[in-house]
């Protein structure tokens, strides 16, 4: 796999730069592809896709979808379990991530 980094709205996948909508809040890097979390300012105005997923070759596989339909309901974070994906939106709710399609699965209320 090649070396992966992010700065501001730049990710870098081995030599190919890759811009991206808003700044990065996080980067997962899985087995074949890289999950991008974007944390857009509230002035920019929230894209409650915030996931993307993107092939070592830089192509963008997905985004993923909207955990509800509500701009404050984004996600925060990513975090593997036993295999799965995890975005836990600030609706203090988990959802599964399928890797594959960005399709969601509500794991229900996870405060934190």
């Amino acid at each position: 796999m090649p070396p992966v980094a992010s700065d501001a709205n730049l990710l870098t996948i081995g030599e190919m730069d890759i811009e991206v909508e808003h700044p990065i809040g996080q980067v997962l890097e899985l087995e074949d592809r890289v999950l991008v979390l974007l944390s857009p300012s509230q002035d920019a105005g929230r894209d409650r896709q915030n996931v993307l997923a993107f092939s070592y070759d830089g192509d963008l596989l997905w985004k993923s979808s909207i955990p509800e339909k509500s701009d404050r309901h984004m996600f925060g974070s990513l975090t593997t379990e036993d295999g799965d994906i995890i975005g836990w939106s600030w609706n203090k709710q988990e959802y599964r991530i399928d890797p594959e399609t960005g399709e969601l699965e509500d794991r229900g209320f996870r405060g934190k």
